[in-house]
């Protein structure tokens, strides 16, 4: 059945047609031989005219590579022999740009940038837009790395013209060959067609018995025979097409699942390719711009790449360090090993070490070493990774630093003597001198009223003497860390209104009113007593020095974060703004000079501020002047173990007077 639709639809076409259709097939055959014609006649014409030219711009080329200064000192300092080979190779304008694109140098630039030098492209065919300048780019290499491109123009003259009246002869020359061979076809198709023609007209009858009848005259002939395999043909192409059906199916879905599977495969490459590409740049990147200086070393010690930074270390140009091998700069060995250094690279998988590395001058500098091999696919050696680093300022430095550390030992230990030196010296007398008044002062009684107040005034000057020297002491001992706080639990209230029960006497004879508060639920802390009532003993005393008239308030409260905060309040002189800010800074007073009203050495808050601070706790101040003052210093409660102890320890005391 599918014999017969197909037999039919071919015998429906008239025999015109299928002339027609024999004489298009042989017309396209000819138009690609004209067409080949065409383009082998006018290449080998281009090729001639570009070979030419090629050849010439190489002998330019050789000339500047073989002259590397140019790029070096960035100008063609003379231009007399490369004016005298533009001359022999008839050449316009040459201009040199180095690999950023920069104009190194050039001969006859006006020119160049007449006939857009610029949009020229390497190793293609460029005749200006006047046809009057051949244009060629050609690369520069330096050790067989690229250093820039040199833009030739060559004078064309008639080059251009010949080359395109060949072009256009030899369009002429194909045309006329697509001609000849349409009208040959034409004459042929016409008179080998007539048999073929009868054959077709005989098959396109519907009648099976006139067919046999027609064709039996085609019997003794070669279309007789071609019209019996056609038969065959067709019988064997009924047979076997629902086999090529199926087999077509088969195919279209292996095809669907192979061209699925390379889609795969090929998106896998092209993410693997640009991945790898970035892994490249930005390794490019980091090695060329990397602060320390970074190098590569193949298998057999020479060197193949180097940054900047490597390059300032050693005072050495790149394309000098290039093939140079690493006994040039690394020729003694490790500290503690007896082979020499460019051997343990060469030899170990890794080294992180310090060096001497040799300089051009012939300077040895010491560097922190680093290296790293890299392997191929295979997993040899073909490359080492090599990082530098100049650490001989660090290590002088750490030289400077060690001196120094020395030095202000020996400061410390001098200054620990003379102090305990200078305690014993002052101390010794002190101690002889003080009690030995007391008993001059009993002895004269109270009949020498002149003497008595010499004494008196030798006795508060000797006192004062010693508080100065024992304020020293300590403030040293605080500050080297030598003063060893012994902390343990009391009860803070109970302290300070015995220490303030002290003043009471002196507050009294200066006519001022003692005030003692405790509204604390707790005053237990964990502290060194001893410094603490030092810290209070300096706070109220300075409290009553500077007040004259009004009162002093000592009192405790509860702060937030199980906090309890210490206020020691006055109506006294207080205290300039200005003045604050140095406050606790030592030997500082606000009144200073001889003609200062009030006596002391400045130490007594930087001592209060440094036992504050040893005991983990806060100090700030409230002042304002001719007003009073507010110290208020806040340390941490001690938690209780137990309730019953917490009831024990809560005795509060409204504000009470003690004086």
């Amino acid at each position: 059945m599918e014999t017969g639709r197909i037999l039919n639809t071919v015998m429906s076409h008239k025999p015109q047609k299928l002339q027609l259709n024999l004489t298009i097939q042989f017309a396209l055959f000819f138009i690609l031989i004209a067409a080949y014609t065409y383009y082998y006649f006018s290449k080998n014409f281009k090729e001639e005219v570009f070979e030419k030219f090629q050849f010439k711009a190489e002998n330019l080329t050789r000339y500047i590579e073989q002259n590397p200064q140019f790029f070096l000192s960035g100008e063609i300092a003379d231009k007399t022999q490369l004016i005298q080979l533009m001359y022999y190779n008839d050449v316009s304008y040459i201009v040199l740009k180095d690999t950023r694109k920069n104009i190194i140098d050039a001969v006859n630039e006006d020119v160049a940038e007449y006939y857009s030098y610029s949009k020229s492209k390497i190793h293609s065919e460029n005749f200006s837009f006047d046809e009057s300048v051949y244009q060629v780019v050609m690369p520069v290499y330096d050790n067989h790395l690229q250093s820039g491109q040199v833009f030739i123009g060559f004078n064309a003259g008639m080059i251009g013209a010949n080359l395109q009246k060949k072009t256009l002869l030899t369009a002429l020359f194909s045309l006329s060959i697509l001609m000849a061979g349409m009208v040959f076809t034409y004459f042929l198709s016409s008179i080998s067609f007539r048999p073929i023609t009868r054959l077709i007209n005989v098959l396109s009858k519907s009648n099976r018995d006139e067919q046999k009848l027609l064709l039996s005259k085609f019997r003794n002939n070669e279309i007789g025979i071609l019209a019996e395999k056609i038969y065959g043909i067709l019988n064997e192409l009924d047979q076997s097409s629902n086999e090529v059906n199926l087999l077509n199916e088969k195919l279209k879905s292996t095809f669907r699942e192979k061209i699925y599977e390379l889609d795969l495969e090929i998106n896998h490459r092209k993410k693997a390719e640009t991945f790898l590409k970035k892994t490249e740049e930005m390794f490019k990147l980091l090695f060329e711009n990397a602060p320390i200086g970074m190098f590569i070393i193949s298998a057999e010690g020479r060197i193949t790449r180097s940054n900047k930074a490597f390059c300032n270390t050693v005072g050495y140009e790149e394309h000098e360090i290039i093939g140079a091998n690493l006994k040039m700069f690394f020729n003694g060995g490790l500290s503690g090993k007896v082979k020499p250094t460019h051997q343990m690279i060469l030899e170990n998988e890794s080294l992180d070490t310090e060096v001497n590395l040799v300089k051009r001058s012939g300077k040895k500098v010491t560097v922190l070493l680093k290296t790293i091999k890299i392997y191929d696919e295979q997993g040899e050696p073909i490359n080492t990774l090599l990082q530098v680093l100049d650490i001989t300022q660090i290590k002088k430095v750490q030289a400077e630093l060690v001196q120094a550390l020395d030095k202000a030992k020996e400061s410390d230990r001098l200054k620990s003597a003379f102090l305990a030196q200078m305690s014993h010296e002052i101390r010794t007398p002190l101690n002889v001198i003080l009690p030995s008044i007391k008993l001059m002062a009993e002895d004269l009684g109270s009949e020498d009223k002149e003497m008595a107040s010499i004494l008196n005034a030798v006795e508060n000057a000797g006192k004062r003497l010693h508080r100065t020297i024992d304020m020293i002491l300590s403030m040293s001992a605080v500050q080297s860390g030598n003063f060893k706080p012994r902390f343990e639990t009391f009860d803070i209230a109970e302290e300070i209104k015995n220490l303030s029960q002290e003043f009471a006497q002196i507050t009294r004879d200066k006519g001022l009113k003692l005030y003692y508060t405790n509204n604390t639920s707790s005053s237990q802390i964990s502290a060194d007593k001893y410094t603490i009532g030092q810290i209070f003993q300096n706070l109220i005393g300075n409290a009553v020095k500077y007040t004259h008239s009004g009162y002093v308030s000592i009192s405790l409260e509860d702060c937030d974060d199980n906090n309890i905060v210490i206020k020691v309040e006055d109506s006294g002189i207080g205290i300039s703004s200005k003045y604050l800010n140095n406050l606790f800074s030592p030997f500082s007073q606000e009144d200073s000079g001889q003609t200062r009203k009030y006596e002391g050495n400045g130490l007594g808050l930087a001592l209060v501020k440094e036992y504050v601070n040893l005991n983990k706790g806060q100090i700030s101040v409230q002042s304002e002047k001719y007003k009073g003052t507010v110290f208020s210093v806040i340390f941490e409660k001690k938690l209780l173990r137990s309730l019953s102890e917490a009831r024990n320890t809560v005795i509060r005391e409204n504000k009470i007077l003690l004086n």
